[in-house]
């Protein structure tokens, strides 16, 4: 007779699995729950998560957290004293503004005059449904999975990395525990058919011999090729990526001082940003110009200073140049992959854009650091938002198209998408 306790441990352990993750379901923190939007006339509740993508997630991080690719949208509600003001600003910000609303114009002047998207056909509920899922997201930083509730509003159920990682490997583990189980049993189980048949009494497959078997050590090998080709994909999407880098400097030399208490222009020091691709780093002739009569810093004194003099050759006692020059050697900070094109003069002369919409507020760092991710996807969001600055501008003289249809009234305004901002050889030649 067929000893038949393998398949019953099998199903044992697979049945201890299920009753596992019915115990980790029951033991989850209870799911969150967005205010419920009151029902659009004769429908169901709107969907916050689903407006909030549609609308929102090419401009504003959904963890509501990040100003990488716009302003954090977290505790909106309560930095607007009216709130009606606020639903107006979502429908269109552009008669805000016009309005003279001075939170609205100081919010407009703080992220570089960008514009929002005019929405001039969303509701009420649905920006309350929008609201809602922003609030529920901020106050429950987790990854929240939004579905439809039958009794009004959205629910959202929480996901704890942790919880899932441990739930995936207690998982893997089970099944693959049951998968050396059924490998063992069709062994034996082939063994016993070939005793009926031949009538030589076969050896059981030992546990250890079906360990180091050509199909199992096959199946591992697979295994490895599959996960490693996982590993290997998500590094190399995320290879070079060092959004927060902010290391030591040779001089400790602080942007808040110079651009933000002095009003130093970025421009005046990175002079190539308006003629080249590279922003460049100045010279220590430069930084002379200045501390030739600017011997002693605020916060460092002579210390830090004493270091330009010495890359300068300049003898500050005898006011004299008469040591050789030397290169500082700072530590470069932002860069971009070197299949990627990318020009500075072409952002800041062309298109207008300020140095804080990529850098961030410089102007407050005492130590710089890498504000925005500076990905694919970061860039491309920007494109497909980013309004064209048309006045008195000569560069975009040529897409007379564009000017007369917005003189019709036909377009708002016109993106960097709409100019072939989002063309592949644009950025990768």
């Amino acid at each position: 007779m067929i000893n038949n306790s393998f398949i019953y441990k099998a199903f044992a352990i697979f049945g201890l699995f299920l009753i596992s993750l019915n115990l980790f379901a029951q033991a989850k923190p209870a799911a969150a729950t967005t205010p419920a939007a009151a029902p659009a006339a004769g429908g169901a509740a709107p969907d916050g998560k689903t407006l909030f993508m549609a609308k929102c997630a090419s401009c504003h991080n959904a963890n509501m957290r990040d100003k990488s690719t716009g302003p954090a949208l977290g505790g909106v509600q309560g930095r607007w004293a009216d709130p009606k003001k606020l639903y107006a600003w979502i429908r269109n910000n552009a008669a805000v503004l016009a309005s003279g609303d001075a939170y609205a114009n100081s919010l407009y002047n703080e992220y570089g005059k960008s514009n929002m998207t005019v929405f001039s056909n969303i509701t009420d509920p649905e920006i309350t449904a929008i609201l809602g899922f922003i609030d529920n997201r901020y106050k429950n930083p987790v990854v929240v999975v939004v579905v439809n509730n039958p009794n009004g509003g959205t629910s959202g159920v929480a996901s704890d990395p942790v919880y899932d990682m441990l739930i995936y490997g207690l998982g893997f583990l089970l099944l693959f525990a049951l998968a050396i189980i059924l490998a063992r049993t069709i062994a034996n189980l082939k063994s016993i058919a070939t005793e009926k048949e031949t009538g030589i009494v076969g050896r059981k497959t030992t546990f250890r011999e079906m360990l180091t078997s050509k199909g199992f050590i096959g199946f591992l090998i697979f295994a490895g090729i599959v996960i490693g080709g996982y590993l290997t994909v998500s590094n190399a999407v995320t290879a070079g990526r060092q959004q927060g880098y902010a290391p030591d400097q040779p001089i400790r030399f602080s942007h808040k001082t110079h651009a933000g208490v002095n009003k130093i222009d970025c421009q005046y020091c990175h002079d190539g940003a308006r003629r080249s691709k590279h922003a460049s780093i100045p010279g220590a002739s430069t930084c002379m110009n200045c501390h030739k009569a600017i011997k002693k810093g605020p916060k460092y004194g002579t210390e830090e200073i004493g270091k330009i003099y010495a890359s300068a050759g300049y003898n500050p006692d005898k006011d004299v140049y008469d040591a050789p020059q030397k290169p500082i050697e700072w530590v470069r900070i932002h860069n971009l992959p070197d299949h990627v094109y990318f020009n500075h003069s072409q952002h800041v002369v062309a298109g207008k854009v300020k140095c804080q919409e990529c850098h961030g507020k410089v102007e407050e760092m005492n130590k710089v650091e890498q504000h925005a991710p500076l990905s694919m996807g970061w860039c491309i969001n920007c494109h497909r938002t980013k309004e064209v600055q048309f006045k008195d501008n000569k560069y975009y003289e040529a897409y007379q198209s564009y000017h007369d249809a917005m003189k019709a009234g036909k377009k708002e305004k016109v993106t960097v998408e709409d100019i072939g901002g989002l063309e592949c050889q644009k950025c990768h030649y």
